[in-house]
């Protein structure tokens, strides 16, 4: 294993207007409009030289959808001995806060550019989740916190695990999934979710839906799936993403197998109470979507397409009046490379990938239209092979796009960018 790093990220700050420009970086890791490659650092060396993989001078290009070019709004961001270690994903938290995953999770204000606490958690793929009074954290790998009365709902460590913190990011309770069923198979983080007011977390396995009280620790199932997860001709099998809407109701997305016809099964999605177990399925056998990238904004539920049947269209719920409605993105390839929800719901942004750049254009989702367009360009092509990661923060107007946290090889590197809604 490596030793610990030292992360350095550099964001200009979020309170200045549109027409102001970043100024540019003369370090060669630093790129100008706010492109920052967050190269390794030693812990030892507390200056501000990098030495870790070096990536060329990044090109970013900023435009509103006229296809005029902007000067980029400065935005906020990190001071550079915020983290420690390789960031592996920056998550929305609330406002101008954002949860930074490294050797541990940090909570962090872009706006005042400073970390507000950290919590000893580590772990691979994570979800995070806000509630009223706090954060919930679910994620596969190693547990590496709990509160000082341990107090853990199982000893298991490698399976999966969640965290409930409250408002001051300090741990309140740990649970170990893997250990809460003895005859039943939880198959995704994805599927784990925490009501609003912190005392219930919901979860499917591979045979039904159950849920966890936090006060009690104890698990009941709400419904089987072969026994109870009928409405009309459809047969549910898989509950994998799971959100509440309010304290008794969940909204799910999954999969369910036309018991009039047979075949495979196609994407559905639904209600389920979790008092009486009432069940509602709707079909979307048109429309395949990645349950893995299901994401909650505000009221809006977004449901990407499946890559591998990407059309160009977004299919989006809002949760309070059960409503649908489709958007268009601006070519049918558009969506195969990453689709993502704001915090508040107002925007979503699609990722367009090629060899030596990404593109990410920004929708509004009431309107449909799109607002803004942003490429970002590097000669390392390493850093263009995944999908990347973007947070768009509602109030601020600021898009935090996230490329290499998955990829050893490279440093993680952050760029941001302001756009007017």
């Amino acid at each position: 294993m490596k030793t610990k790093w030292m992360c350095m990220i550099l964001m200009l700050a979020l309170a200045l207007p549109l027409s102001a420009c970043g100024d540019r970086q003369e370090n060669g890791n630093s790129s100008e409009n706010g492109a920052i490659n967050m190269e390794p650092q030693s812990v030892e060396d507390d200056s501000s030289e990098n030495t870790g993989n070096e990536s060329s001078e990044m090109n970013v290009i900023d435009q509103q959808d006229n296809g005029t070019d902007k000067n980029m709004m400065a935005v906020g961001g990190f001071k550079d001995s915020a983290f420690s270690g390789k960031v592996r994903g920056c998550y929305y938290a609330d406002g101008s806060r954002i949860i930074v995953a490294a050797d541990q999770l940090y909570l962090y204000d872009t706006g005042k550019s400073e970390t507000i606490a950290s919590a000893d958690i580590s772990m691979g793929d994570l979800c995070v989740q806000t509630f009223t009074d706090g954060y919930f954290v679910v994620g596969q790998g190693k547990a590496g916190g709990g509160d000082s009365n341990g107090s853990f709902a199982a000893s298991d460590s490698d399976g999966i695990n969640g965290y409930i913190l409250n408002k001051d990011f300090a741990i309140q309770d740990t649970i170990s999934f893997s250990g809460l069923l003895s005859d039943d198979f939880i198959p995704q983080i994805t599927g784990i979710a925490i009501s609003q007011d912190g005392k219930q977390v919901a979860f499917g396995g591979l045979q039904g839906l159950y849920l966890y009280d936090v006060s009690s620790r104890k698990v009941r199932a709400i419904l089987n799936y072969s026994e109870e997860g009928t409405a009309g001709n459809m047969q549910i099998a898989a509950m994998d993403s799971l959100t509440f809407t309010g304290d008794n109701t969940l909204v799910y997305v999954g999969m369910a197998a036309d018991t009039s016809i047979g075949g495979d099964g196609v994407s559905v999605y639904g209600t389920v109470s979790t008092d009486s177990a009432k069940l509602t399925i709707t079909k979307k056998g048109d429309y395949k979507v990645d349950t893995e990238e299901v994401q909650k904004g505000g009221n809006l539920l977004i449901m990407p397409q499946s890559f591998d049947e990407n059309n160009g269209t977004l299919l989006m719920l809002d949760t309070i009046s059960n409503t649908e409605n489709t958007m268009s993105f601006s070519s049918r390839s558009e969506g195969k490379d990453g689709v993502y929800c704001s915090g508040q719901g107002k925007y979503v942004a699609a990722a367009i990938l090629e060899e030596s750049s990404v593109t990410i254009n920004i929708y509004d989702t009431a309107s449909g239209k799109r607002i803004h367009t942003k490429t970002v360009q590097d000669s390392n092509s390493t850093y263009f092979l995944r999908v990347p990661q973007i947070l768009i923060l509602d109030e601020s107007g600021t898009c935090i796009v996230v490329l290499g946290r998955g990829i050893d090889e490279v440093s993680t590197l952050i760029t941001t960018f302001g756009f007017a809604g």
